[in-house]
């Protein structure tokens, strides 16, 4: 088989060559063209947002970018280039392809190419026709173009792309290589730099109020940092974000914009305020309204001056722990638990219970606070005031958890107020303090009051004192001593003197004491006998002049700081006299109670009259001068009536009060003959059965009866006949109350003449005695002048 002829070689390897030469130039040209575009727009989508206060392509999207520019730059490669360049290029097919392209050939070079192939078999030919076809095929090929089987559209499509893509990214480099390399560096995430901008802002951070327990110690606002742009602030917390612009590498926005957007989807703006002058070449810029105050939910913001934009911070919103709970458990101090069941107890309360508004603790109290909290606790501050003097509660103790924790307030003595602000494991607090107050129950001094029933200011010296105390105290008295001190009238006298009450120097001055025992009431009851103290040889004997003060002492348990709760009674101070003597001053009170009740009887004539006047008068209707009688003037009329008879109805009740004094009174005056040892029975008897009695049977009877009825004639006054009639009744008891009075008075008088017979005899037996006396001291006069 003969050769293909090598000039033909020549041309059909000459078109193989150009083939894979414009496969490798459409390749690269596309490339390039699509590299060159994906930097130009890669560029513009990063620095274009910037110009305008937006922010570069996150390195996300630059990632993500670079990822699709290689993927397609992998496949052109792989489509147009490497598809295109291992596919064989048979002498066949370019032999057609130039034939195509050059009709003149006619043929000839496809065939001498197909009949020249190696391995050719079963051709009917003759090798001189052959011969003939290469040598014609030889001739026309130096006519051959082999660049018209290209088409360079494709080829100027793809420059005319990549050409002036080229020509800018030249440009770009040597006008500014600095944002050359930069873009560049930013596109291959070989660097995150930021691009340049004609402002510079900074984030500085959020101060935030410190919340603590003191109402006197007030802090300076800390100041918050982002971490990662996060920052976690309390819910209800109202900060202050902070920014600061440089002034002098840079331009110092006008306005700086908060832009924000809640959890919930709400977005909104605030622009933030410039504050003070420059300083350190930085320009201040704050926040102090929404969304940062009062802070309910979490939100996203940036913040943008002039072409500068603060990105990707967050605020989160954190609940702060809240205390949901607070028990209080009280230890009493040791006296108060004595006797009690809890005593002894090394542990446990005395009492627990919930807080509550107007809890009150008893003084000297172990207090113990144990407190619940909805989350966990980091630390708390607490400060109790009490007095208004503040003090740290330290100590504090915490659950395993962290939800509970426990303050110890020792030794509780007076009202006191707590605050607490609890604070989470990040520092995040309360906005406000937790207030609880509580009252002290201030252990007082017990109360004690003494009563000498049936004595008055003088005594016998072998009277007899009913001592009736009664006392009260918060917890419980303890002892209650009654106390009596007798006194000589010559010592009292020489106190009186010095201005000095020191036993020492009243000579005879003694105290003697007698435990009282009170019942549940605190009521008890003692008789002191001044005969039998006497007769024992506990007082020196009393006589007429000398002073006996009678008083009382109460104790209760109160032992804090070592002090004792003592109180005394009011101290009565009894006169010593003689029984003549206390029985003069017992008449003498006889004559004023016969006056009281001769002003009673006189009262009561008085009541008697009125309501005669009002039988005479038959309750008609006394209308004034030129008054008609109309239901009006009737109606004034008798509400008249009726306020004269209410007026007799009052005095009465003025009687029988009066009355029941006059016999309180006389009752008082034989209990005090009693206690005195007074040995008078008949006086007593004509006292008790003649006069008092007697005034307590009116009392009792015909007083009530004689009420009744004056009430009776109140009602009835509308009807003049039933109150007449029933004022004649009132009237028939008001005189048997005047003879009954008057029989008691007339009994009085009787005692009083009694009284004078025996004024004149005590009389004279006083001057029998003053006769006695002088004749005995003029016998020792007479002796003595016989030795003279």
């Amino acid at each position: 088989m003969p050769s293909l002829d090598p000039k033909l070689r020549t041309l059909l390897d000459d078109v193989r060559r150009r083939i894979r030469r414009y496969v490798i130039w459409d390749s690269l040209l596309a490339v390039a063209a699509i590299v060159l575009a994906a930097f130009w727009m890669g560029l513009l989508v990063d620095y274009l947002p910037v110009t305008v206060g937006g922010s570069e392509m996150p390195r996300s999207a630059r990632t993500l970018l670079l990822f699709v520019v290689g993927i397609v730059v992998l496949v052109v490669v792989a489509r147009l280039l490497l598809s295109r360049l291992g596919r064989p290029l048979p002498d066949e097919s370019l032999a057609l392809l130039l034939e195509r392209q050059h009709p003149e050939l006619e043929g000839r070079l496809v065939t001498a190419v197909e009949l020249s192939r190696a391995g050719r078999s079963h051709d009917s030919h003759a090798p001189e026709l052959l011969q003939l076809v290469h040598d014609q095929a030889s001739q026309k090929s130096s006519a051959v173009q082999p660049a018209r089987i290209f088409r360079g559209q494709p080829l100027i499509r793809k420059a005319l792309v990549a050409g002036p893509l080229l020509l800018l990214l030249l440009v770009f480099a040597f006008a500014s290589p600095s944002a050359f390399a930069l873009a560049a560096k930013r596109l291959m995430l070989f660097s995150d730099n930021r691009w340049p901008r004609r402002a510079s802002l900074e984030m500085v951070g959020v101060d935030v109020p410190v919340v603590t327990a003191s109402s006197e110690e007030q802090l300076d606002p800390a100041r918050l940092v982002f971490e990662d742009g996060v920052m976690k602030l309390p819910v209800g917390s109202s900060g202050i974000l902070r920014i600061r612009a440089a002034a002098e590498t840079a331009e110092v926005p006008s306005v700086c914009t908060v832009y924000y957007r809640t959890d919930d989807g709400t977005r909104g703006q605030s622009n933030m305020r410039r504050v003070g002058r420059m300083r350190d070449g930085y320009q201040s810029f704050v926040l102090d309204g929404p969304p940062l105050s009062n802070l309910n939910e979490s939100f996203e913001f940036s913040v943008l001056g002039l072409d500068d934009r603060l990105t990707d911070f967050r605020i989160e919103a954190v609940e702060p722990p809240a205390i949901t709970g607070l028990d209080v458990g009280v230890r009493y101090p040791d006296y108060l638990r004595a006797g009690s069941a809890t005593e002894g107890l090394a542990e446990g309360f005395d009492s627990e219970t919930q807080y509550q508004a107007g809890l009150r603790i008893s003084e000297g109290s172990d207090v113990t606070l144990r407190l619940a909290s909805s989350l966990p606790v980091g630390d708390i501050d607490a400060v109790m005031e009490s007095g208004g003097v503040e003090q740290v509660i330290s100590g504090a103790s915490f659950s395993e958890d962290r939800r509970s924790f426990e303050l110890k307030l020792v030794d509780f003595r007076s009202p006191t107020a707590i605050r607490i602000v609890p604070r989470n494991p990040d520092g995040i607090s309360a906005q406000s303090p937790y207030r609880y107050f509580l009252g002290a129950i201030i252990d007082e001094p017990p109360s004690v009051s003494l009563a000498l029933r049936g004595i008055q200011s003088a005594v016998t010296p072998v009277a007899m004192l009913p001592l009736e105390a009664n006392t009260t105290d918060d917890y419980a008295v303890t002892s209650l001593d009654a106390f009596v001190a007798s006194q000589p009238a010559a010592a009292e006298d020489m106190e009186t003197e010095q201005g000095s009450a020191d036993q020492g120097s009243a000579g005879r001055r003694k105290i003697i004491s007698r435990k009282m025992t009170p019942d549940r009431d605190g009521d008890a009851q003692l008789v002191m006998d001044l005969r039998q103290l006497t007769n024992d040889g506990v007082i020196e004997e009393l006589r007429p002049g000398d002073v006996v003060q009678v008083y009382a002492e109460a104790e209760d348990g109160f032992d804090l700081d070592g002090a004792m709760h003592v109180t005394s009674s009011e101290i009565f101070r009894l006169q010593v006299v003689s029984a003549e003597e206390l029985l003069a001053l017992l008449e003498r009170r006889e004559l004023g109670l016969r006056t009281r009740l001769e002003q009673t009887v006189t009262e009561t004539q008085g009541l008697r009259d009125q309501l005669a006047k009002f039988q005479a008068a038959g309750f008609d209707m006394e209308f004034a001068p030129g008054e008609e009688d109309t239901e009006q003037a009737r109606s004034r009329q008798l509400q008249v009536l009726r306020l004269r008879v209410q007026q007799s109805s009052l005095q009465v009740s003025k009687t029988t009060e009066e009355l029941t004094g006059i016999a309180e009174s006389l009752d008082d005056l034989l209990q005090e003959m009693v206690n005195n040892r007074i040995d008078s029975t008949d006086r007593q008897e004509r006292l008790g059965s003649g006069v008092r009695d007697p005034l307590r049977q009116i009392v009792s009877a015909s007083m009530p009866k004689l009420k009744s009825q004056v009430e009776a004639i109140e009602a009835s006054v509308s009807d003049p006949e039933t109150a007449t009639a029933r004022t004649g009744n009132a009237i028939q008891t008001a005189d048997q109350v005047l003879l009954e009075l008057t029989a008691v008075l007339d009994k009085m008088l009787d005692l009083e003449s009694y009284n004078e017979l025996l004024d004149l005899v005590r009389g004279l037996i006083q001057d029998q005695e003053k006769l006695k006396e002088d004749t005995q001291q003029e016998r020792k006069n007479r002796v003595k002048d016989l030795f003279r």
